[in-house]
């Protein structure tokens, strides 16, 4: 992949890699390049990896990951720079691209080293804030209220996030944000509602054009975990409990951490991150009548 004979195809520029594909990925339309003389990362297309391991497991051997879908093909993933896979029969191309961009990817930078965190990202004034927790604690939903308050978008599902000196970086990995039908009825974003989101009938890809995707990276200036509540409240952890917060809170495909035997660096990198970069519990009523509250205990933050 180091010649301009080897760069054909799609050209993509994200998380901090020239990525070059053999399928086009609308998903990533924002980070496409016109070229690439050379390439980080290949996806690439090989019909012989099919079949070939069990569907669902997740295998390694050496410096190579596999795993299946059923119904929708297979990947192999290999030395954090090259993705193959092959679409199964009648493969629905956008839940092929779902895997690519979801386990994969994520596969890809752990072998990089990368920390690759789950979550949903907004900057303002070049400095991003995080929100992290568990499926359904509104972490896209915090995103859109923000953007629609000002802010831009840096994220929302899976993003590398780096320790650089004394200060940490996160690349901009969407211009888009999923949002329930609710959510954007409560926005009124009926007009960015696109394409429906293949596993949820009421949830949505909203494209936002005040994203980051022509920026390398941006500086992390916090990390939020999110938590349903009662009432509003927002405080700081510290130590061991800011640690275990943040990485369970991010935590992307654990099956393949442990497969991949990359839980210690994963934890350590988690360490470094939150050594530099401050980690707060936002609890909140679920109810969209408190969501403006909500965004200004965040708003607060940025100062």
């Amino acid at each position: 992949m180091d010649d301009a004979d080897e760069a054909s195809g799609f050209a993509y520029q994200h998380s901090g890699l020239t990525v070059v594909s053999a399928i086009e990925l609308p998903e990533w339309a924002a980070f496409a390049r016109a070229s690439a003389a050379s390439a980080d990362v290949e996806i690439a297309l090989d019909d012989q990896i099919h079949g070939e391991f069990g569907h669902g497991a997740v295998t390694v051997d050496g410096d190579s990951l596999r795993f299946a879908v059923e119904g929708v093909g297979g990947w192999e993933v290999e030395g954090g720079r090259t993705v193959r896979l092959c679409p199964a029969p009648a493969a629905n191309p956008r839940e092929l691209r779902l895997f690519t961009l979801g386990s994969a990817w994520g596969a890809l930078g752990y072998q990089r080293g990368f920390a690759m965190w789950h979550g949903s990202a907004v900057a303002r004034g070049g400095l991003a804030l995080l929100f992290c927790g568990e499926q359904g604690a509104g972490k896209s939903t915090m995103a859109g209220a923000l953007v629609a308050r000002g802010a831009v978008l840096v994220a929302d599902d899976l993003s590398r996030v780096e320790k650089n000196g004394d200060s940490v970086a996160i690349y901009p990995s969407s211009s888009r944000v999923k949002l329930w039908r609710s959510a954007i009825d409560h926005l009124a974003w009926q007009e960015r509602a696109g394409e429906r989101d293949y596993f949820r009938e009421d949830k949505f890809q909203c494209p936002v054009a005040d994203n980051l995707s022509e920026v390398d990276r941006v500086s992390l200036g916090g990390i939020v975990v999110l938590a349903p509540g009662e009432t509003l409240a927002c405080g700081r952890l510290r130590g061991s409990d800011a640690l275990t917060s943040a990485l369970s809170a991010t935590l992307y495909r654990p099956e393949m951490l442990e497969a991949m035997g990359e839980w210690p660096r994963q934890a350590a990198l988690a360490a470094q991150i939150i050594e530099h970069v401050p980690v707060w519990r936002l609890s909140r009523p679920m109810e969209f009548a408190a969501l403006d509250a909500a965004c200004e205990a965040v708003e607060a933050l940025w100062t």
